[in-house]
């Protein structure tokens, strides 16, 4: 996990979370990398697509944040490939993203406005992997102040998997895992319904929709 540099307890009065895909920007980062996965390995098609009705089922009965059928279907698209091929791949991932990747102005505003703030801590958790997070953003200023927390790809059985995908109610199992239970936030910022056990914590919770704006939520 990145974080800014620790904050003596007492002096950390406010902690906010913010979303990052659809909220900071407005692209689908993981979903982006996964169709990049299929662009330029043609074919693990022959292993995705008899698995398709698995990972549609799994999503179907556990829903969208369920993690074991993303990791299946990243293992599919990933399996039989080098880590040396499947590194270099992301290499020119994070560079196509990088130079597509939309931002949303007001969002970043405000999270400047909190990094401003010594009494502010702020967290950063995504559902999109860690390392590619780290990687698109790494010349970011914000990147170094915030605490960010993503899902986890690893490689096993011959193929890249997600051991902790960091979305719905598994973020607030990671921040608890951090912070402590109960968690006590003072600001939220999602695009995502996804996100309301998260912001069910807050003391003002905020959406933004697919034009970057900022609506908040009662």
């Amino acid at each position: 996990m990145s974080s800014k540099p620790s904050q003596p307890a007492n002096t950390v009065r406010r902690i906010v979370f913010f979303d990052l895909d659809g909220t900071l920007h407005r692209e689908d980062m993981f979903g982006s990398f996964l169709r990049f996965l299929l662009k330029r390995m043609p074919l693990n098609l022959l292993l995705v697509i008899p698995l398709l009705p698995i990972v549609a089922l799994g999503l179907l009965m556990g829903g969208r944040a369920r993690r074991w059928p993303m990791s299946l279907l990243l293992w599919s698209m990933t399996f039989g490939r080098s880590e040396a091929s499947l590194k270099e791949v992301e290499s020119q991932f994070v560079t196509d993203f990088r130079h597509t990747v939309t931002a949303f102005p007001a969002v970043q505003m405000r999270l400047r406005h909190y990094l401003e703030a010594p009494d502010t801590q702020v967290w950063l958790i995504t559902g999109s992997p860690e390392q590619l997070v780290t990687q698109v953003y790494h010349d970011a200023e914000f990147l170094p102040q915030v605490c960010l927390v993503g899902s986890q790809m690893a490689r096993r059985y011959g193929g890249w998997v997600l051991p902790v995908r960091c979305l719905g109610r598994q973020k607030v199992v990671q921040l608890e895992q951090r912070l402590g239970a109960p968690l006590q936030l003072f600001s939220g910022y999602s695009d995502s319904k996804q996100d309301d056990p998260l912001l069910s914590f807050c003391q003002h919770r905020w959406r933004i929709n697919k034009q970057g704006e900022l609506l908040p939520l009662k």
